[in-house]
Order: structure tokens, then C-alpha cells, then sequence
């Protein structure tokens, strides 16, 4: 048994980290991510793509998924009918505030970026790439997730994402970020206090965003996040108050909507 889950948790793992970025990657990059010899990832990577999860570049020797994975995420989404409930709410919402509008979902110990909207006029523009996960204590949506929980389980998702630790390969932390419990502790309780979580700065240089946990109409389980980002020169501590309250109540709508039967789009427990 133990072996089999082994197993299954590297071929997870491999998906979760070419799902990061389309590009392809050398089966040297794959197995120092994954923390395994050359010989053992190259079995992995080959078998995954014998089973059709993973593609190779005949000519390079490099590897990426292939679409078989995004299909049947696409084929679920269709089947849970939320992103034709959401995306409107979240286009209406965008084009109040002339800002990006992003939509996470809660899945298991971590968020994972949905959908979003871009109500900017083009110019001075945000636009993300939202590629991987929101990171916890660097993002709005991060602390605002955090700030609904214990602060015990608050820390320990921090700290398994990252909180005091030197960034990993491909992660941009701003020196603005949090460093330490501490910090993250104060930061927790002025976003339960103000109702609302903001990064300023922290995930990306020039950036300023606030969001809102959303939460079910019927039980109030938080069902994920919801954000606007901006460039700092529109995103001060006067609009706050105004977005917030935008926030507030589509994060409402959101929840009215959010499926209740059939399968749930993402499970949070």
C-alpha cells in the first residue's frame, strides 16, 4: 500500500508541477522539483506518458502535459454549471470597478485560482497570468482565506506555504512580503477587524489588492476568494471603503448562486 500511494502521490506531483507553466522542461528540471534521481523520474515521466498525462518533445527530449488534463477539467466545470453562474457576476462586478476582478476556490489545505474579469480600460492595465496557486501570506485572497480559520491552522498553512522560508524557484516574493508568525498574526487580525484582506505590494511590485472570503448562502462554508487588483496608483486607502463594499456584495451573489447539488466543483474539507 505504502508503495502504491508513493506512486501516486509523484504522478500528482508531476502534474501540479508542469500544470504550473506550458513551456517545456527537461527531465533534469522535472526531477530535481520532484527531489528524485534521474533514472526513477524518467520512469515516472514515461510511464505518465504512456498512460497519455504527459507529452515529449521528440526533438529536444523535453516534456509538458499534454490537454488531457485541462479537457476533463473543462468537462467537470461544464458539469458543475459555476463558471456560466459566476462569470457573469464577476464581469458585472469588474466593469463597476474598472479594475481585475479574480475568483478563487477553496480545494483541500490551499486555494487555486478559478476565474477572473478585466474591467480596465486599456493603458494602465493589471493583468495577471494567475498561473499555479494564490500564495497564502503574500496575496488578498490569501489572508482573507487565513483570516476565517483558527490562527493555529492559519500558521500552519503559512508556514507549509512558504512564511520565513528562502522563495522557490519560480516564486517572486516582494520584500514588502510578511517573514514571520508574528508579523502574519498582526496582519490576521487587522483583516478579521476591517472585515477584508489587502496586500500591498506584497505579491507583485506596483500592485494593490483587496478581497473578500465568499461564503455558502445555506451553511456559510467558505467556498473561496474574491479579488480587485490594481495598479497603486488607482488602488489608495480612500477606494477601499468603496471596493469593499462592492466586494461584500458580490461575494453575496456568489454564494446565492455557488451550486448546492449534484457534485460539489471543489471539495474544502
Amino acid at each position: 500500500m505504502r508503495l502504491v500511494k508513493g506512486l501516486l502521490e509523484r504522478c500528482l506531483e508531476a502534474i501540479e508541477l508542469l500544470a504550473v507553466d506550458p513551456q517545456w522542461r527537461r527531465l533534469s528540471d522535472i526531477a530535481d522539483a520532484l527531489n528524485l534521481q534521474k533514472g526513477p523520474a524518467h520512469r515516472l515521466v514515461n510511464e505518465m506518458a504512456s498512460l497519455g498525462w504527459i507529452e515529449q518533445d521528440a526533438a529536444t527530449e523535453r516534456y509538458r502535459l499534454t490537454l488531457k488534463l485541462a479537457l476533463l477539467g473543462q468537462q467537470y466545470l461544464r458539469g458543475t454549471g459555476l463558471s456560466g453562474l459566476v462569470q457573469p457576476i464577476l464581469d458585472e462586478a469588474s466593469e463597476q470597478c474598472g479594475e481585475f476582478v479574480a475568483l478563487t476556490v477553496v480545494q483541500g489545505h490551499t486555494l487555486h485560482w478559478l476565474t477572473s474579469s478585466q474591467g480596465a480600460q486599456p493603458g494602465l492595465m493589471y493583468q495577471p497570468s494567475l498561473r499555479g496557486r494564490p500564495m497564502l501570506y503574500t496575496t488578498a485572497n490569501g489572508k482573507s482565506w487565513l483570516a476565517t480559520m483558527s490562527d493555529e491552522d492559519a500558521i500552519r498553512l503559512a508556514l507549509q506555504n512558504g512564511l520565513g522560508q528562502p522563495p522557490k524557484a519560480g516564486e517572486a516574493v516582494s520584500p514588502r512580503a510578511l517573514r514571520t508568525v508574528d508579523e502574519l498574526l498582526r496582519e490576521l487580525a487587522a483583516t478579521r477587524a476591517r472585515g477584508y484582506g489587502l496586500s500591498n505590494e506584497e505579491a507583485e511590485p506596483g500592485v494593490r489588492a483587496i478581497a473578500v472570503a465568499i461564503r455558502a448562502f445555506d451553511n456559510q462554508r467558505v467556498l473561496g476568494t474574491m479579488s480587485i487588483a490594481g495598479p497603486v496608483l488607482r488602488m489608495g486607502n480612500k477606494r477601499f471603503r468603496e471596493l469593499s463594499e462592492l466586494l461584500y456584495q458580490t461575494a453575496g451573489k456568489l454564494g446565492m448562486v455557488w451550486p448546492r447539488t449534484g457534485p460539489p466543483l471543489l471539495d474544502a474539507a
